[in-house]
């Protein structure tokens, strides 16, 4: 027997295991958040979306700001939630619903509209992923067709976590992630705009325009939930000078 040789091996051993734990233990404590990027403390969504967005009106008193529930309505992950319906002369009627979740993890997002329309019964088709033109910003974003019996409704929408767009589930992962990893428990916000209409191409410009008429008609606070500060070019300081 050679009790100082296996004595040696094992206790090498335990040194390689304990600095393998203690590297993973100072990772995570590093990971760790240490912050919230909660950017709606105390201010409620609805206020923030105006009643008039270039030609298009909100003219009943319908808004929804407590998540319902509801498979269409992507409640889960967010805190938030308004849904309107704005009317225009001339123009389809567009059905507004924006999600903000402030608190965005692996346990917790925002549910993809892809997601909710099927489970209502809804055939979904004609998916694209287009770049919306939104004042100063282009954005990814993703549109598809939802038809249902008669029903045939068309779909834009853009996801934002922290201050990436991502367009898919995959993609949102890989945003919560690098946010956790720079410390920040990222927010996120859903936007969906869609209209009643067989004519795709016209479904589609509408939907592009009232996106950029939103855009530029919402307060900068609102501005930067659906954008993000970079891309809103908003900045803490400004939204703190703001609510008070």
């Amino acid at each position: 027997m050679r009790p100082v040789t296996t004595s040696g091996h094992i206790s090498r051993r335990q040194t390689l295991i304990g600095l393998a734990c203690a590297a993973t233990a100072a990772t995570a404590v590093a990971a760790a958040p240490r912050r919230t990027e909660d950017r709606l403390k105390g201010i409620k969504l609805n206020d923030l979306v105006p009643a008039r967005i270039g030609p298009w009106s909100y003219g009943d008193t319908q808004s929804v700001v407590v998540a319902r529930a509801d498979d269409a309505f992507p409640t889960a992950g967010s805190d938030q939630l308004v849904a309107r319906s704005y009317r225009a002369d001339n123009a389809p009627t567009i059905m507004l619903l924006i999600a903000y979740g402030s608190t965005q993890g692996a346990t917790l997002q925002l549910h993809r509209p892809e997601t909710c329309y099927p489970g209502q019964g809804f055939k979904l088709s004609g998916f694209s992923e287009p770049g919306l033109a939104l004042g100063p910003a282009r954005i990814q974003a993703r549109r598809f067709t939802a038809t249902r019996d008669q029903r045939i409704e068309r779909l834009v929408y853009w996801t934002r976590i922290a201050n990436s767009f991502p367009l898919n589930t995959a993609g949102e992962y890989a945003a919560i992630l690098g946010s956790v990893l720079s410390g920040m428990v990222p927010d996120g916000v859903l936007v969906r705009l869609s209209t009643l209409s067989s004519d795709t191409a016209q479904a589609d410009a509408a939907l592009g325009a009232f996106a950029a008429e939103l855009v530029q008609s919402i307060t900068p606070l609102g501005r930067r939930i659906l954008l993000g500060a970079a891309i809103a070019g908003e900045t803490a300081e400004t939204d703190g000078a703001r609510r008070g």
